[in-house]
């Protein structure tokens, strides 16, 4: 029993108290297998910098998370503060209109923009989905 005990004190010592750090840049392919609620992916990042070949090949705005049957039914893009009407266009699924991607394009490099999403799963619940903010890199 007194053996068990110091091995089991020997191990949780070794075990480091340091929190872990994920870092913005991260990606969800970084850390294996999907799970977790709906988040928010757009060229397979969750956040951080977009160059124009990404954004270019871009069609859609991908939801990852183990909630198989969740589904984007508002997508809003916005720069700045997300309340000016000029700062902003919606749309009624994961699909990023013409008008969206020619809003980032014409962005300056450097400019942040947010998306946001509304998410439904098939019985109809709403999913609370945090917006995730990229950086238009040209």
């Amino acid at each position: 029993m007194f053996t068990h005990t110091i091995l089991l004190a020997a191990a949780l010592v070794s075990v480091s108290a340091a929190p872990l750090r994920i870092p913005a840049t991260a990606t969800a392919s970084m850390f294996g297998p999907d799970g977790g609620p709906p988040r928010i992916s757009v060229s397979n990042k969750a956040a951080g910098d977009i160059n124009k070949s990404e954004w270019t090949n871009l069609k859609t705005v991908e939801l990852h998370g183990c909630v198989p049957d969740a589904r984007i039914t508002s997508l809003t893009l916005c720069i700045r503060d997300c309340k000016a009407k000029e700062a902003l266009l919606r749309g009624t699924n994961e699909v990023l209109t013409t008008e969206m991607k020619t809003m980032i394009t014409n962005l300056p490099s450097g400019t942040p923009f947010t998306v946001k999403v509304v998410v439904k799963d098939a019985k109809g619940k709403v999913w609370d989905v945090p917006d995730a903010t990229y950086v238009w890199k040209g």
